[in-house]
């Protein structure tokens, strides 16, 4: 994490890509490995909500962005369409 100028907070994974609001990204939580979408970035940590979401709300967490592994798009459409049920 490094700041750019006073109000503006850039994060990079654990592949040091740098991450931006609506990215997808990777990461574990409680053993095992999710997806989600990064919804925002504070000061030391990005706020991730989990996809798909639970049926009676969204599962959100924050995580530091050393622990997140941005997705590109071929991965994710892939995987949705795996999962789709």
């Amino acid at each position: 994490m490094s700041k750019t100028n006073s109000s503006e907070v850039v994060h990079r994974d654990k592949l040091d890509t740098v991450l931006a609001v609506g990215d997808h990204v990777a990461f574990p939580s409680y053993n095992s490995l999710f997806i989600g979408v990064v919804i925002k970035l504070n000061n030391k940590m990005v706020k991730v909500k989990k996809i798909p979401s639970f049926k009676n709300g969204t599962w959100v967490t924050h995580k530091y962005s050393t622990d997140l592994l941005r997705i590109e798009d071929t991965a994710l459409t892939f995987w949705l369409l795996k999962n789709a049920g």
